[in-house]
């Protein structure tokens, strides 16, 4: 591949009383990603398992069009909002993984 995809993965540890505005959260989150410049796609999952994090993936045209995204005004808005500080009292921990594609495929390029 010669352009890599860039993968960010947020998990979100919701407390139980917070979890629907928590998922609610990332859901208005995925929203206001969807005109970024170089994103591709983003995935809000529920996890199925009691006490899961509730995960947002986010796939970036790569590793330079996030990190200018997380410079941007858009960006600062977000992080100014107080949102920030309102999804950690709501939730036990959260975390974050990066990820640069090595390798992948999709069923409809099949040959």
């Amino acid at each position: 591949m010669n352009n890599k995809f860039y993968f960010v993965e947020e998990n979100f540890f919701p407390k139980e009383k917070h979890f629907e505005e928590v998922l609610s959260m990332l859901k208005e989150t995925s929203k206001m990603l969807k005109e970024q410049d170089g994103m591709v796609m983003h995935f809000v999952l529920n996890p199925e398992q009691k006490n899961g994090a509730i995960t947002g993936i986010g796939v970036w045209t790569s590793r330079e069009k996030f990190t200018n995204f997380m410079k941007s005004e858009h960006a600062e808005k977000i992080m100014k909002s107080g949102l920030s500080d309102k999804v950690k009292s709501w939730t036990t921990d959260i975390k974050a993984q990066l990820y640069t594609v090595e390798d992948a495929w999709h069923a409809e390029s099949h040959d």
